[in-house]
């Protein structure tokens, strides 16, 4: 099972708290929207080779911040889908995967260029 603070790519204290998490009629499996945020340069990626370990969790993260990108949280908890999560999610098979169509509505409606 893929947890969910690595599924999101983010550290642990910046997963959203349970309380802002909502539920959305139109897309009911989208409970976190986090608005494009590029972070100055404190998160430029650097790793380090030789004697010091690299923490390539943390150098994905430093990198993917320094870039804007909307980060869309969705949940399959309560779906009869969940196990097969990162199908659902792109809708493979509609009718093994259709909880993952309000995702794809989701991110056709707020398609920006």
């Amino acid at each position: 099972m893929v947890g969910w603070r690595t599924s999101s790519i983010r550290r642990q204290h910046e997963l959203p708290k349970s309380n802002l998490l909502v539920i959305d009629e139109k897309y009911p499996h989208i409970v976190y929207v986090e608005g494009e945020n590029a972070n100055d340069s404190r998160n430029k990626a650097s790793s380090y080779v030789g004697a010091q370990a690299v923490d390539l969790e943390e150098v994905m993260i430093r990198g993917l911040n320094q870039v804007p990108w909307e980060r869309v949280d969705v949940s399959f908890k309560e779906s009869k889908q969940r196990y097969v999560a990162h199908s659902t999610i792109q809708v493979k098979t509609y009718w093994l995967n259709s909880d993952g169509a309000d995702v794809v509505y989701h991110m056709i409606d707020n398609f920006r260029l």
